[in-house]
This record gives structure tokens, C-alpha cells and sequence, in this order.
């Protein structure tokens, strides 16, 4: 019934009548490092009124019944510029749609994904070359999103990504936890483990949340505790409540799990708190690029390397010129590093590299670049 009612809307799509000068934005993950929400919220300080950010996330008129169904395909076909960070369902041939995407890939992704079977990856291809501009960091993403998308119209804006200006801003984590109790903060982001295929891509976490072969939950937080960190785990929306149940009763003031929810309620993007780290740790998340720009430590685990290449994939090779930072695969070489990373950083001008190879600005205008290229399309 979904795939109907959408394939009637789209037929009649360009009945609908466009206003001139309207700004629709879809923001399909709030609050996760949305870079819709961040380039919304600069628009809308700067004054300029008719524009709005849309939740499109389960857009399925099952789901939310006619009328919200309605209302929401109607101001995405009334609007003259779309913006997306995911695929564009409704679009009319005078729209101009403009692409910001998620951010600097480093594991394989669309074409060159081996968890997805042709009929995805020709999807991929017809849903990606709609858009009349594609929001870029530098020529290199270019060459990484072209070889993922084969995006032949080759309209790359290079701007940088509205969210990471918030990491030249001050953050807001002190609206969220008492920081000034902890001498270091450290944030676990990891990326989520399965793709649109379902299968586990690398080493399966259920166990523990760094998925090691063996690891202590409370010795790790006595070693939080005894060095006065605060470990912050961002976790993607499906796993959240599942290691939350998993560590219940066993938790600790030094170890804490931050929920979309909590981020939703307080309204604070994940990247208004990023640049309170001191320290990231993640596995292979695009995170780690972003975090590039602040110029500080970076842990990767890797300890299922061999079996998500295999799986999945990358797009960078060699992996290790492409990660800054050191890599390890067990509770106590993650305990060692934490503490000699902190006291001495060999990672700085091997992440400078990285930084000015993927970033071509390194700086807080990405949206202001952006409101420029919108205001030449809108004529304003």
C-alpha cells in the first residue's frame, strides 16, 4: 500500500504548485549530526523566514495516515530548493534538489559496497544522479562519492558540512553533565555493524560493547574512575537500548550512554558536544574525519579488521596511512593507550595530513558557502 500510495503521489507530483523563493529541508536522523539541521539553523538566524526543516524519517502514509502523510509531501513539492541528506522520494522537474550527505566515507559504501546486490547499487546510481548539486569537502571526497554513486552530472559544491561548524563553536556538553568533575572526556562512537544485507559486517558486539573477545565492564570503569574520565558512548538508535539492558544494575557515574532521545529532549546536536572530547575512540565511522578538525587524539579499534574488509569493505587504502591514530584490539591495550595518549600525543601531524587532504576549509563557514550557492538558485 506504501509503494501505491507513493508511486500515485509521484505521478502527480508536478501538479503541485511551487513557491517561489521556499526552502524545505529533510532531516531524516535530528539530532545525530544532522547536517540539514545545522544548515537550517543557520538560515534561520540570518533572517531568512521561508524556510523549514521537515522529519522525514518513516515517512510512510501506513504509518502516519493521510492527512500528516499529505501535509509533509506537500511542502517538499511546494518548496523551489529541497535539501536532503538521504534520498529524495518526491521532487517535481522544476525543483532544484541539492545533496549534502552524511559525511567522508571510509568503508566501502554504495557501488562499491559488497553487501549489496546490483538491483541496490542500481538504485544507487539512479537515486543519486536527481540531484543538481552535491555538497562537498574537498576534490578528494569527490573521487570517494563518484566512485560510490557514479554521480556523472559531477555538480560538487566544495563548502564543507554545516555540522562540523559547530566544532569551531563552543559546545554544550555542561548542559548535559557535570564536566567539570572529570579531568578527561572521552566519546565511543562506533559505526553500526549491519547493512542493508542484515548480516553482521564484522566481529558481532553483543557480548560487549567494543566487541573484544574478552572484556571486563566493571574493571573498566574502576580504571574510568580511578583516572577521573567521563566515557561517553554514542551508539547508533538500534543498539542503544539493547546494551543498556546489558549492563544494567552495573553502571557507573564514569561510564554513561548518551541516547538520541536525551539529545532530542535537550535539543543539542551530537555535533555541539563532539568538540567537547578530549578523545575519540571509534572503530570505522566516518566520525573520525569530522573529529579531524579539532585537532585532537584519535583511538581506533580494530580488532575484526580482517573480517569487515572481507565483508564489507573500504575505500581507503592503506588503512593505516588513512587512520591516524593507534589501533588496538583488547581491554588492556585500550586501558594503556587511553592513559599514554593523554600524555603524549605522536598522532598530531599524521592527522594534519589526513585533516588537509579531506577538508579543503577548515573553518566554521560550510553554511555560509551553502547559503551562497542557494541564494544564486533562488535569485535572492
Amino acid at each position: 500500500m506504501d509503494r501505491f500510495v507513493d508511486k500515485l503521489i509521484f505521478a502527480f507530483r508536478n501538479f503541485f504548485k511551487t513557491k517561489k523563493g521556499k526552502i524545505v529541508l529533510l532531516d531524516y536522523t535530528p539530532y545525530s549530526g544532522s547536517n540539514t539541521y545545522a544548515l537550517y539553523q543557520y538560515i534561520k538566524s540570518i533572517g531568512y523566514n521561508d524556510v523549514e526543516l521537515v522529519e522525514f524519517k518513516d515517512v510512510r502514509f501506513s504509518k502516519l495516515g493521510f492527512k500528516k502523510y499529505f501535509e509533509k509531501v506537500k511542502k517538499i513539492l511546494s518548496a523551489e530548493v529541497v535539501i536532503t541528506t538521504h534520498d529524495v522520494i518526491f521532487y517535481k522537474d522544476n525543483q532544484h534538489l541539492i545533496q549534502l550527505w552524511h559525511g567522508i566515507p571510509l568503508k566501502a559504501m554504495g557501488l562499491l559496497d559488497k553487501t549489496l546486490n546490483l538491483k541496490r547499487k542500481r538504485y544507487t546510481f539512479d537515486s543519486f544522479n536527481k540531484y543538481d548539486y552535491v555538497i562537498s569537502t574537498s576534490d578528494t571526497y569527490n573521487t570517494l562519492l563518484n566512485a560510490c554513486t557514479g554521480y556523472v552530472k559531477g555538480n560538487y559544491c566544495i563548502t564543507g558540512l554545516p555540522r562540523n561548524d559547530y566544532l569551531f563553536k563552543k559546545g554544550k556538553l555542561e548542559k548535559l553533565y557535570d564536566v567539570k568533575k572529570y579531568k578527561k572526556i572521552i566519546m565511543f562512537i562506533p559505526t553500526f555493524r549491519k547493512g542493508y544485507a542484515q548480516k553482521e559486517e564484522g566481529n558481532n558486539r553483543n557480548n560487549n560493547i567494543f566487541g573484544f573477545d574478552s572484556f571486563n565492564f566493571k574493571k573498566f570503569c574502576d580504571f574510568l574512575k580511578h583516572n577521573e574520565f567521563l566515557f561517553i558512548a554514542k551508539l547508533h538508535p538500534f543498539e542503544e537500548n539493547y546494551y543498556k539492558e546489558l549492563y544494567k544494575g552495573i553502571e557507573s557515574e564514569n561510564f554513561v550512554f548518551l541516547s538520541i532521545d536525551e539529545l532530542s529532549k535537550n535539543k543539542i546536536d551530537l555535533y555541539e558536544i563532539l568538540k567537547d572530547a578530549d578523545l575519540l575512540i571509534t572503530d570505522y565511522s566516518s566520525v573520525y574525519f569530522d573529529f579531524l578538525l579539532t585537532d585532537k587524539p584519535i583511538i581506533f579499534i580494530n580488532n575484526d579488521i580482517e573480517k569487515y574488509e572481507q565483508n564489507r569493505g573500504f575505500l581507503l587504502y592503506p588503512y593505516d596511512f588513512w587512520t591516524p591514530g593507534p589501533k588496538v584490539k583488547m581491554q588492556d591495550e585500550l586501558e594503556n593507550m587511553i592513559k599514554f595518549i593523554f600524555e603524549k600525543d605522536d598522532y598530531k601531524e599524521h592527522r594534519r595530513v589526513i585533516r588537509d587532504i579531506v577538508f579543503k576549509y577548515k573553518d566554521d563557514k560550510a553554511s555560509q558557502r551553502i547559503w551562497s550557492l542557494i541564494k544564486d538558485i533562488l535569485g535572492v
